[in-house]
């Protein structure tokens, strides 16, 4: 879109929400990530200036349990068209089976100078709960624990057992 000596304005691109978490390419905001299902990080972009923007990229960083720190990277060469909003999407993958917390965050960086953010979305903290397995064979060590000090779960396994 853009040829060398058009004005650009990159000062202007924003996030207009929270960095979100997605099974489908950003069309399902998943509030509560599961382990063992594929995810995307997704942000929504707008350039809110009155020029086309230069290239940049949305940098989004996975940290917390997270370690090292991931960092995944979608990149916008063409720029944005004044007024102009994109999604941008990366694919992450599945959380492990493990207990964990995450933070997620998404900063816009222009590709001219990708050391300072121009702007960075709301942040996500994110929370996986392990979920049981139907004796799938590898470790079980953890669930003994998790299901000997809760008390509720009595009356739906009596009732299974029944049957």
């Amino acid at each position: 879109m853009s040829t060398s000596g058009s004005k650009t304005d990159d000062s202007k691109l924003v996030t207009t929400d929270t960095v979100y978490v997605s099974p489908d390419g950003g069309t399902t905001d998943e509030a509560f990530p599961k382990p063992n299902v594929e995810y995307d990080f997704c942000v929504d972009v707008t350039n809110a200036a009155d020029l086309p923007s230069g290239a940049f990229f949305v940098r989004f960083t996975l940290s917390g349990d997270q370690d090292p720190p991931k960092d995944l990277d979608f990149a916008q060469d063409a720029g944005l068209d004044a007024a102009a909003s994109v999604k941008a999407v990366v694919h992450f993958g599945t959380f492990p089976n493990k207990f964990a917390t995450y933070h997620l965050e998404a900063c816009i960086y222009s590709s001219s100078a990708p050391e300072k953010p121009i702007n960075c979305a709301g942040s996500f903290d994110i929370t996986i709960n392990t979920e049981s397995t139907t004796d799938s064979g590898s470790s079980g060590s953890d669930d003994n624990a998790s299901s000997t000090d809760s008390t509720d779960s009595d009356a739906d396994s009596t009732s299974a057992e029944s049957q």
